[in-house]
Formats: C-alpha cells, sequence, structure tokens
C-alpha cells in the first residue's frame, strides 16, 4: 500500500532559473525502504527534501503534489510543523545539538508540549529504537558531541524518532560513517522499517541493493524508472540506469 505519492512533482529553485524535479510520478509504500540513486545533481535529495517541504526553506518553488496518506501537503491549509513531526529527517553529517544526550532526545517532544513527566520513558524508547541505549544509558547527561561519528548519527535517528513520526527520510546517513558503523546503520534500517516508512538517498550502489526493498533511479532532474531493487539492479529498463549502476559513469 503507497504511503506517499508523488503527482507532476516540480521543484524550481533561482527564481525559476533551475528546473530541480520534472513531473516526477513515483508511490512509496509502507514499511519499506526506498533507495534514491543517481549521478550528483541528479534531483535525488530535492526529491527527499520535497517530502517534507524543506525545499522552501531554500526558497524553491513546488508544483503538483505530494500526497501522504491521501492527502497533499502542499495545499496551503497544511500545518507544516505538524507534518515534519510527521515526517522525520537525517541529514549527512551527524548533527547533535551541542548538548546532553538526554536533552538532544528531549527537545522534540518538549517542543511539541509533551510533559517532562513522561520524557525518561520517551528518551529511554527512542534510544532503544536505534540501537543506542545499551552504550549511553549511564551516560545521559555528557555532551553528544563528545560521541563517536556512528553513535552520533544513531542519536540523530533517534531524536527522529523521539517525536513519533510515520516517515524517515535519510539523506546519505552513512557517508560520513566507517564501514562499522554503516553496517550498524543499515541493520537500525531493517528493524526500523518494521515500524515506519523510509527513504534514504544515497551514492553507494552496495548499500541501496542490501538496504533496500525498492530503488528509484533520477538523471537530470527526472525519475527514470523504480522498482523493486533486485530488478533495477538485475534487469533495469533503461540503459542509463544500467550504466550508472555498473560505474560507467556517475
Amino acid at each position: 500500500m503507497s504511503k506517499i505519492e508523488t503527482v507532476d512533482l516540480n521543484v524550481y529553485y533561482r527564481n525559476g532559473s533551475v528546473h530541480g524535479l520534472k513531473n516526477v510520478h513515483m508511490k512509496i509504500d509502507a514499511n519499506k525502504i526506498t533507495a534514491l540513486i543517481g549521478p550528483s545533481g541528479c534531483g535525488k535529495t530535492t526529491f527527499l527534501r520535497a517530502l517534507n517541504r524543506m525545499n522552501e526553506l531554500k526558497g524553491a518553488r513546488t508544483t503538483g503534489k505530494v500526497l501522504i496518506d491521501g492527502r497533499n501537503i502542499y495545499d496551503p491549509k497544511e500545518d507544516v510543523i505538524q507534518l515534519r513531526k510527521k515526517v522525520g529527517m537525517v541529514f549527512q553529517q551527524p548533527n547533535p545539538f551541542p548538548m546532553s544526550i538526554y536533552d538532544n532526545i528531549a527537545y522534540g517532544p518538549r517542543i511539541h508540549g509533551q510533559k517532562n513527566r513522561h520524557m525518561d520513558s520517551v528518551v529511554e524508547e527512542s534510544l532503544k529504537k536505534a540501537a543506542l541505549w545499551d552504550e549511553v544509558a549511564d551516560r545521559l547527561d555528557e555532551n553528544a558531541l563528545g560521541f563517536s561519528g556512528g553513535q552520533q548519527q544513531r542519536l540523530c535517528i533517534a531524536r527522529a524518532l523521539a517525536v513519533n513520526p510515520e516517515i524517515i527520510l535519510l539523506d546519505e546517513p552513512c557517508s560520513a560513517l566507517d564501514p562499522i558503523s554503516t553496517a550498524r546503520i543499515e541493520e537500525l534500517l531493517q528493524e526500523l522499517k518494521r515500524e515506519y516508512t523510509i527513504v534514504i538517498v544515497t551514492h553507494n550502489m552496495q548499500q541501496a541493493a542490501r538496504v533496500s526493498d525498492y530503488t528509484a533511479f533520477f538523471y537530470m532532474g527526472e525519475l527514470l524508472e523504480c522498482g523493486k531493487t533486485s530488478r533495477i539492479f538485475e534487469r533495469p529498463d533503461d540503459k542509463r540506469t544500467e550504466d550508472y549502476i555498473t560505474g560507467r559513469y556517475g
């Protein structure tokens, strides 16, 4: 069942002089991992950011529809704050706040009005879901900036989970991590898809093949094809997809 559907999605930058996404039609299934691949500048991160209206922060103009559970998130009546609570995002570089582990996790729930009397359980549950609790349970008062890159990225995932999203967007979450930390994040994503719909941008073809159920290939702002990862990697419809996957360009 589709959790997200885009219809005639276009994104324009620089007062319309740059056409970042061109008429993208795509469906994203619930409780699956969908990988977005393609050469640099192809539109995959723009597409990811369109799913929680973050392109607007860069002054982009968007036309078409992004439907989440059938509701168009670009309807003028939609509450962007509530949207970004429902659709969490984890960025390429780990970006913990310069505060304690505990306060990093509690920050979002507090902003959304959650009372402190429930906060201990929220923090614990979020860290457990991010496979980090056993490592930091006795260090919750320590500054998050003192932890390793892999731990910081899992903390950022826990921070996104703390506000009870339904969708998690990840923009190259492992690009700054070592292979061991990358493997832990990939294992974590397999666990999280039981509860969440996950969309991940990656330049790593092996990672896309390992973790995703579906793969979408973007090229020059267009979605060239999307389908089950096994088919995209073994029998792509478009020669450009095959050339990219096999390393002929990109």
